[in-house]
């Protein structure tokens, strides 16, 4: 007779985090974290390993603000080689100069609102304000935890901060073009992150930031089947972390694949997923895992659970396996990251995951964003492709279970064009995510969609990080570890999460 768990599934959303004694600043939060010893990571955010997610300009986007990109295993070798060669062109190193040519930029007659909605929209803090001869005329800083106390109609002229000169002492240095050798200099002199460089008639030529933290790091999800030997010799050298995707992981391949690769790259962090319940967490911990992805059956996109029958909450999932690794590591000083994958749709359920979570793996998250390597549309059915980034209202997302997943392993993102020359090929076993090893045997698992766009990713990561950063103040801790270790929480009715959410109110958009 078939056992049952008395152990109720339980989902992030059903939880809400209490507050506790406040002692730092919500700006003064940290949300930096390491994966391995090797990996450091200006946010706990991996990418999830989704052909709609990753492509080239979410490779660049994430790692230049400090967040994990993770390759898909179902991509072609050589659209995986393209993510790579984009990231590695991309990578800057603490202390480096950034150049940013032709940034946006402001006129001195357009107004504070005009700057804060450029701002917003880019995500850059910097905005230039040049006058109509090209000159430049000072910036506009943009703090969205201080913003400045004048009205959104107040011209830029009026409030911008100048450039540094014989008049004004307190304004923002800048160099010549001749002087590019003097950046670190100066920057290090004056305590600023960024100077502006000009030409002799003070037209801006570019702008240089001194690098904050290394940038672009990346991994990549290697086959468990066929020729997982090749991918790692292929793909170990070129990654900073390795990983196994599949819905399930505790099968007798999982253990080789990760015997293997810590053989051959003993300090790259190697990382195990799926999995759901603490048995399974320890014997992938003896066996040298650096992390364990946590999460089944609770995906945007997924049909595992609905139609397989097959995962858990994620909420119980969360708790769990955090058990485990705590547990694991008192018992054996080894500490094995935990990464909760799905089931993660706010903020909010971002912030409860963070309670138990090393990291998170997201894909509805950052398939939304402008940098997501799936179509983009005007419509919500998909038919009307965006013919400019102020059009996008809806971007396309598919599951790695779902046959658009063959049609791109076989035929690249391009397939629709391809199909259509019928440039027809063997199609790979793209589905083995799901354990299926033949096309004519696979179940779908997954769906096609479209899903609400959001904005380009650096506004919008620092925009929920705000929200973040306050909800862990308030419980009383100031980084991510003293957070895993203090806060509390509590189960809401689902009248409860009702209230909490604005109402009897008609809210004017």
């Amino acid at each position: 007779m078939a056992k049952v768990n008395i152990k109720l599934s339980e989902s992030l959303r059903e939880y809400i985090i209490l507050t506790g004694w406040v002692k730092s600043k919500p700006e003064d939060v940290s949300l930096e974290t390491n994966l391995g010893d090797s990996i450091a990571l200006q946010y706990p955010y991996m990418t999830a390993r989704m052909q709609c997610v990753v492509g080239p300009e979410m490779a660049v986007a994430a790692g230049r603000n400090g967040i994990l990109t993770c390759i898909p295993r179902s991509l072609r070798d050589s659209d995986k080689q393209k993510i790579l060669d984009a990231n590695n062109s991309a990578k800057l190193k603490k202390d480096d100069i950034e150049y940013v040519e032709n940034p946006e930029h402001k006129r001195p007659d357009e107004t504070l609102e005009d700057a804060i909605r450029l701002a917003e929209k880019t995500g850059y803090s910097v905005v230039p304000v040049i006058d109509r001869f090209s000159r430049l005329y000072g910036f506009y800083i943009h703090n969205p935890d201080n913003l400045p106390t004048v009205p959104g109609y107040t011209l830029l002229k009026d409030i911008i901060t100048p450039l540094k000169g014989r008049k004004n002492n307190k304004g923002i240095p800048f160099l010549y073009a001749n002087e590019e050798n003097k950046i670190k200099e100066k920057l290090t002199a004056e305590k600023r992150r960024f100077v502006p460089i000009v030409d002799k008639n003070m037209v801006l030529q570019k702008l240089a930031f001194l690098q904050k933290f290394d940038t672009n790091f990346i991994g990549i999800a290697i086959t468990t089947r066929d020729k997982w030997e090749e991918e790692l010799e292929k793909w170990g050298p070129q990654v900073d972390t390795m990983m196994i995707d599949s819905s399930n992981a505790c099968f007798d391949n999982a253990l080789k694949i990760l015997k293997e690769a810590k053989r051959m790259f003993p300090k790259k962090p190697f990382g195990i997923g799926n999995i759901i319940k603490k048995e399974d967490f320890f014997r992938f911990a003896d066996e040298g895992a650096d992390y364990i992805i946590g999460g089944m059956g609770i995906g945007s996109i997924c049909q595992t659970g609905s139609e397989r029958g097959n995962g858990r909450g994620q909420f119980t999932v969360a708790k769990e396996l955090a058990e485990a690794r705590d547990y694991y590591h008192e018992s054996n000083g080894k500490y094995v990251q935990l990464v909760i994958d799905g089931g993660i749709s706010t903020t909010k359920d971002m912030t409860v995951a963070l309670a138990f979570a090393d990291l998170i793996m997201m894909g509805n998250y950052f398939n939304r964003f402008y940098e997501a390597a799936a179509r983009k549309f005007e419509d919500k059915e998909g038919k009307i492709i965006a013919s400019e980034e102020g059009s996008i209202n809806y971007v396309e997302t598919w599951g790695e279970g779902h046959p658009i997943a063959r049609l791109v392993g076989t035929y690249g993102m391009n397939f629709r064009e391809e199909l259509k020359e019928e440039r027809r090929k063997n199609i790979p076993n793209v589905l083995e995510r799901y354990g299926h090893s033949k096309i004519s045997t696979a179940t779908i698992e997954g769906v096609v969609g479209t899903v609400m766009y959001k904005g380009r990713l650096k506004p919008c990561v620092e925009r929920d990080a705000r929200y973040i950063r306050t909800t862990i103040a308030n419980s009383g801790a100031s980084s991510l570890k003293e957070f895993r270790e203090k806060a509390i929480l509590e189960k809401a009715s689902q009248e409860t999460l009702k209230d909490m959410y604005p109402h009897d109110i008609n809210i004017i958009p």
